[in-house]
């Protein structure tokens, strides 16, 4: 369903001459089960989460152990508080191209914005989902942050912590 998106994310980062290393494993859904699997601490994971006002979309980037904080996205966004809302899974599904534990922090079917958590940069590696729940990667977080900026990634505070986050 989402190779594609595994492609187009293999193409960009082999354009910036970076070199992940890709994992296939079983299928995980949430950040414990990916965390667990690929033998990364629960930090170590980009949780990408999809948001919507009704009218236009953001990526919300955030280390897997810590929740998205809406109150600091709408404040970013100048979102209207009653309208910002995480994204249904049909919605996750044709924006991204991905289910729901598989969507990558970046390179989406749609170009969307992207809102990252500076917390990310605090792990020497980094690990993620790249579009389906069979595939992930790891990569040097320096490279991710080279990522980012090609990406121009808006970069702040939109994450707070939580116990059981998935």
């Amino acid at each position: 369903m989402s190779q594609d998106e595994i492609n187009r994310i293999k193409d960009f980062l082999h354009s910036l001459n970076l070199h992940p290393i890709y994992l296939e494993h079983q299928a995980v859904i949430t950040s414990q089960d990916a965390a667990a699997t690929r033998g990364f601490e629960l930090k170590q994971g980009i949780k990408a989460l999809l948001f919507t006002n009704e009218t236009d979309w953001v990526i919300v980037d955030v280390p897997a152990d810590k929740k998205v904080d809406t109150k600091k996205v709408i404040q970013q966004l100048g979102w209207s508080k009653s309208k910002i809302r995480m994204a249904t899974p049909e919605e996750v599904l044709s924006k991204t191209g991905c289910e729901i534990g598989a969507v990558p922090p970046f390179c989406h079917k749609e170009t969307i914005p992207l809102l990252v958590d500076l917390d990310i940069y605090q792990n020497q590696q980094s690990a993620f989902n790249i579009g389906l729940r069979t595939h992930s990667l790891k990569i040097p977080t320096s490279e991710m942050k080279q990522v980012f900026t090609k990406l121009n990634a808006i970069e702040g505070s939109f994450s707070k912590y939580t116990k059981g986050t998935n």
